[in-house]
């Protein structure tokens, strides 16, 4: 099973700011028979309209838990990571223990509509590369297959699948394959949330291109998909669903605490 940059998913399941390091770039040029150094001051990284760095930028694409952009320098020019992004993951972000499915992601704060979050890991050119045991989590894309298993900094592999009454809050984003380069080591794939997620609430995506084909999938695997979300770590729902059953549970209970309140005032 795999997802693809087409849109097909398969499979299931910050420290301080440090100073900036891009450096200045020198130029020299001969001015009357001497060496004379200029030094142009590199260009500031450029920020979304939420504070983030680009997915096109110099700068490492995560933030704190308070949405400041990380200052460190990208690993390469095809990672939108600094290398210790790329060890412990986006702060923002938190891979957590769900009861029933495994691992699933969380938001660490309040994440906006558009928020950038790569999917990145080792490439390989076919997809008989990729261990087996690997192809729950695998990625296809037009240069080759990205194996994310052995890089937990590498979050978005512990996305859920949102349930019949939830909703996904993550997808591709429209440059998802800006950094996509055939024959480099390590490659990325772009995606970006698609509503505001609050902070404990899962960042969860389709496993397919959409809902019908995702529950294809499901019944392929002879899996039943169900709701994914808990008390503990939410996810956000469709209008119509209402509320979550502990939400009711705890209407219920609101209710019949203040029935017994207005009994014992008789």
């Amino acid at each position: 099973s795999f997802l693809t940059t087409g849109g097909q998913r398969s499979g299931h399941s910050q420290r301080h700011p440090l100073r900036h390091l891009l450096r200045p770039q020198s130029n020299f040029k001969r001015s009357s028979g001497t060496m004379v150094k200029q030094v142009v001051a590199a260009k500031p990284a450029k920020l979304s309209s939420h504070g983030q760095h680009l997915p096109t930028s110099t700068g490492c694409m995560s933030t704190s838990k308070t949405g400041k952009p990380c200052l460190r320098p990208r690993a390469s020019k095809l990672m939108p990571y600094c290398k210790q992004c790329m060890k412990a993951g986006d702060p923002s972000l938190k891979a957590v223990d769900h009861p029933k499915f495994g691992k699933i992601l969380i938001a660490q704060r309040d994440l906006p509509k558009g928020y950038y979050v790569s999917w990145w890991g080792t490439l390989l050119k076919r997809k008989k590369d990729m261990p087996v045991k690997h192809m729950e989590w695998a990625l296809e894309t037009t240069k080759g297959m990205v194996d994310a298993v052995p890089f937990k900094g590498s979050l978005l592999q512990f996305c859920a699948c949102p349930g019949p009454n939830e909703v996904p809050t993550i997808d591709f984003a429209p440059n998802s394959d800006c950094l996509l380069k055939r024959g480099e080591k390590l490659a990325a794939v772009i995606f970006r949330t698609l509503k505001p997620v609050p902070r404990n609430h899962q960042v969860d995506m389709m496993y397919n291109k959409d809902e019908k084909s995702t529950d294809e999938f499901f019944m392929e695997q002879g899996i039943v998909r169900g709701d994914v979300g808990t008390k503990k770590y939410p996810a956000l729902r469709k209008a119509k669903a209402g509320p979550a059953p502990w939400e009711k549970a705890m209407k219920a209970m609101k209710a019949m605490k203040a029935m017994k309140a207005m009994k014992a005032m008789k």
